[in-house]
């Protein structure tokens, strides 16, 4: 009888036993789960495509900078393509077209990104955004950013004073956000732009630069903390240390450029030719992103000059905005000697025909001829003529 009693106490204790095993074992998976859990930024690189990050600062509610960084680490080349606040876009998810703004909600980015994706003509891979206090902070964390101001500012805009004085400035955070948040009544979209493109570059710099002190034990979680982000901690790392490798000063810069309407009351810029434009300017980052070795070199140096050769008003101006997103410099822009020409040509000025290529390639002209002499205007290294064949984006055969 007495052995009788013992019995239930020993089936109790080995159901302790197995509970304590199944938990060790929980354990283990979920330890081995994070352990070989896949390192997303990583294999992405492993692709042939440049991976594309969504880079957001919003207020809370509305974007105040966003960004889309390319990068590829066969150059370990960079490109950053900014997206106006205003842009529009046919979107998908409400079926209309809209300032891309209309779906950005900062508690879920997949509306905003899959907007942007389809606008750029290819998907977004992850995402990151910064609320304007964590922006503040994140620039606080990095020791500040050194930005170029090109011209000195102080006004007041409502209730808010903005100073900034000229030439390199380090930013500490409430001054980067300050900066980024600057609106004044009348400003050019491009100096905009090229604001956006300065915070971003120089924010991107600062990740690079001190790469190993944010990815130390002791800071990385206050950096995650104030990162909203796709990736888990692993993978952006990851994503960290590849901006280590990133040649800030050779950063790619581009923008959207369209024309700007009122729809709903409200502007909306439309991007050139349907969208078209930005399409080809990214595609062809990505392609210049995926070479090795110097991948900008030429572009940036190239000075072209645009002549307008038909009656068509502003075709030059145009024009001259279409190669300045491809990234190449715009020596003057003028009209030809007449305003007849059947044809569009491309005249090389300096005896370098790679570069007049690369010009033609743009428009897709086959007219390619050398014009050197000693009495050129040695600020100009390719003429474009622009012909009666020529449509605004393509010349037709």
């Amino acid at each position: 009888m007495a052995a009788d009693k013992g019995r239930p106490g020993r089936r109790e204790n080995a159901g302790w036993y197995m509970a304590l095993i199944a938990i060790i074992l929980a354990g283990l998976v979920v330890w081995g789960v994070l352990t070989l859990r896949i390192d997303v930024f990583s294999e992405a690189l492993k692709g042939e495509k440049a991976v594309a990050m969504l880079l957001v600062v919003d207020d809370g509610e509305r974007p105040l900078c966003t960004e889309v960084l390319f990068y590829h680490p066969v150059s370990d080349g960079a490109a950053l393509v900014d997206i106006p606040l205003e842009t529009g876009a046919l979107i998908a998810s409400i079926d209309r077209v809209s300032r891309l703004e209309t779906v950005y909600n900062p508690e879920d980015l997949t509306p905003y990104s899959e907007a942007i994706g389809g606008l750029l003509g290819r998907s977004v891979d992850f995402t990151l955004r910064m609320g304007a206090q964590d922006f503040e902070a994140v620039v606080d964390l990095v020791g500040g950013i050194e930005v170029f101001i090109p011209n000195a500012i102080e006004t007041q805009i409502d209730e808010t004073l903005f100073r900034f004085p000229p030439g390199g400035v380090l930013l500490d955070g409430a001054k980067a956000l300050s900066y980024l948040e600057y609106r004044p009544l009348g400003e050019a979209p491009v100096e905009r732009t090229d604001r956006e493109h300065r915070v971003m570059r120089a924010l991107i710099g600062a990740f690079g630069e001190r790469v190993k002190y944010l990815r130390s034990e002791d800071v990385f979680p206050h950096l995650t903390k104030r990162i909203n982000t796709d990736l888990d901690t692993r993978s952006l790392s990851s994503f960290l240390a590849a901006l280590g490798r990133v040649d800030v000063d050779r950063v790619v810069l581009q923008g959207v450029l369209g024309n700007r309407r009122i729809l709903g009351g409200r502007e909306v810029l439309f991007p050139y030719y349907d969208g078209k434009l930005i399409r080809d300017t990214v595609h062809r980052i990505s392609e210049s992103l995926a070479q090795p070795g110097n991948y900008t070199e030429g572009l940036a140096t190239v000075r072209v000059e645009i002549l307008n050769g038909t009656n068509v008003n502003g075709l030059a101006s145009r024009t001259a905005q279409l190669y300045q997103s491809f990234g190449f410099r715009i020596a003057s822009v003028a009209n030809a000697d007449r305003d007849d020409y059947s044809n569009t040509v491309v005249l090389d000025r300096k005896g370098s025909p790679d570069a007049a290529r690369r010009v033609a390639d743009v428009v897709r002209c086959d007219r390619v001829h050398v014009d050197v002499n000693d009495d050129r205007d040695q600020t100009v290294d390719v003429t474009i003529i622009l012909g009666k064949d020529f449509d605004g984006r393509y010349v037709k055969e």
